[in-house]
């Protein structure tokens, strides 16, 4: 039962806000008017705490929604899919309930103004780094000044990461346009060659714009299928990647590199395949000859066939982590590594 003081508050809250969050564990509920200021409530419970922030969201979900009983069951099911209403999109965000919040992030229909009230709601939560990466999948988003200030709280954020795949989807979030400075940029990447989730990002999302800190040369294949492999940006990025897995040793980077390593060398006459004999089998099959290239131009069709079939079902089968990664997937490792060595000497 709520505090009648709070409950009176509470009413000029929703009044009055085009947002509210509530912040669990100071317990404050905080508005946010037409004019971006913001409004405080500090609430008093004479109880039970966690029971009283959930009375809280109950008078907000009734007053916003007219939902009785709390945030609507509905909702959770949709938030993450993007199907709410354009409609509901303002009402959500007053609800202080965060998976509302994530709801309209996923929206379709976000814009500029709507995107700052969902960035602020986002604010002090524990899902706002969640959100943030969320909002940095839409192509506008990355060309805002909310858009910079949710990757420089995404950048900030990376060291607090575990999850492999955050790491590698956050590095490639931030890296879009403009979004961080070339400061930024060069610490990432210094970052990366120990921690190769963060490169990963980089093969992703910046081919043909990556940093060149190890002087590479382009080369002067002639065979047509090896123009690919001859300017200076994709001899980085082949580089990248070979130093990438050579320090495997986590099952998403290696899935992650496999799959933008086969995606680069695409060819149309290589078809993804879950082994590597399968692979040199397509290769034999074609029968392209270069008298003088064949070395390069067989490990280019071999890289064009990777993805992370080649290994995921060993890796599950075996539960396999660390540097048992190498040791059960050589056979499929070494002869990409050898295709790469190949590709990117002179």
């Amino acid at each position: 039962m709520l505090e009648p003081e709070d409950t009176l508050k509470l009413n000029v809250l929703i009044a009055t806000s085009i947002a509210i969050r509530i912040d669990t564990y100071k317990l404050v509920v905080v508005g946010l008017n037409a004019q971006f200021k913001e409004q405080t409530i500090e609430l008093r419970p004479s109880g039970d705490s966690d029971a009283y922030i959930k009375a809280v969201k109950k008078l907000l979900v009734t007053q916003v929604l007219g939902a009785m009983g709390g945030y609507p069951s509905y909702l959770k099911r949709w938030s993450r899919m993007g199907q709410v209403a354009s409609s509901n999109l303002t009402s959500l965000l007053k609800l202080g309930e965060v998976e509302a919040v994530v709801a309209v992030a996923n929206s379709t229909n976000l814009d500029d103004q709507l995107l700052k009230v969902t960035w602020w709601c986002a604010t002090n939560t524990d899902n706002q780094a969640e959100i943030g990466r969320f909002l940095l999948t839409k192509e506008f988003v990355t060309f805002t000044e909310t858009g910079q200030e949710i990757a420089q709280h995404l950048l900030e954020f990376l060291p607090f990461v575990n999850d492999t795949e955050q790491l590698i989807d956050t590095t490639s979030l931030v890296l879009q346009n403009e979004l961080i400075n070339q400061k930024d940029k060069e610490r990432l990447w210094k970052q990366g060659q120990r921690k190769t989730a963060f490169l990963v990002g980089f093969v992703e999302r910046m081919q043909g714009n990556l940093p060149n800190e190890l002087n590479i040369q382009p080369l002067e294949c002639q065979h047509p299928d090896l123009q690919i492999i001859n300017d200076q940006q994709s001899q980085i990025f082949l580089t990248t990647l070979a130093h990438i897995l050579k320090k495997i040793n986590q099952e998403y980077v290696l899935y992650r590199a496999l799959e933008v390593l086969g995606q680069y060398l695409t060819h149309e006459q290589i078809t993804l395949q879950d082994s590597i004999d399968k692979i040199n089998t397509q290769i034999e099959n074609l029968n392209i000859i270069s008298i003088e290239e064949q070395d390069k131009l067989n490990a280019r069709l071999l890289l064009a066939g990777v993805n992370e079939r080649l290994v995921v079902s060993v890796i599950s089968a075996h539960n396999l982590t660390g540097s048992a990664i190498r040791k059960k997937l050589a056979h499929v490792l070494e002869p990409i590594q050898k295709a790469l060595v190949i590709l990117t000497t002179p």
